[in-house]
């Protein structure tokens, strides 16, 4: 696929859902450990928290993590893959920018 017809289809698609990461020879899908996945891919770019707010006993407004979202970048001729995961366990796949 040329660079053009790359960097079209990531303008087009912003983020997009995958169903896999590819790491090398290896395939993480949705379910499988985090564990798993450090093995087959490495580790990951950036790792980010997922928070949300909720309200506790008291009322008060607190911040909880609920997960990370891991970033993978294979280089300039694939797209990056963010990978959310909670509680040891890959829940989401999406496709980003082309990596560089």
């Amino acid at each position: 696929m040329s660079k053009w017809m790359v960097m079209v289809l990531a303008l087009i698609g912003g983020a997009a859902q995958a169903d896999t990461v590819r790491c090398k020879d290896a395939l993480i899908t949705e379910g499988d450990s985090t564990a798993l996945l450090v093995v087959k891919c490495g580790p990951p770019l950036l790792k980010e928290d997922l928070t949300r707010f909720e309200e506790n006993g008291f009322g008060a407004r607190i911040t909880v993590k609920y997960g990370e979202r891991w970033t993978y970048n294979f280089g300039k001729q694939r797209f990056m893959q963010m990978v959310t995961v909670v509680n040891g366990t890959v829940t989401e796949i999406e496709n980003g920018p082309v990596g560089e």
